[in-house]
């Protein structure tokens, strides 16, 4: 937004003010890209966690029902 026919200090916080809304919206893509990222790394490690719980929980049950079957 640009001011004619008004004094210079005016002028000059108007395209300050428009400046600042660029520079605040770049750092809300910013966040939001920062974020994003963290958030897939995130799953992405979960997941891989979640891999070896699913394989601790079988074995688990492998070995518990083996013992429960030979002790018949």
């Amino acid at each position: 937004m640009r001011v004619i026919d008004i004094a210079s200090k005016r002028r000059l916080y108007f395209e300050m003010k428009q400046r600042e809304l660029k520079c605040s919206i770049l750092i809300t893509l910013a966040g939001f890209v920062i974020a994003t990222t963290i958030l897939a790394f995130q799953i992405r490690f979960e997941l891989s966690q979640l891999y070896h719980y699913i394989v601790a929980f079988f074995l688990l049950i492998y070995f518990s029902i083996n013992l429960y079957l030979n002790d018949k």
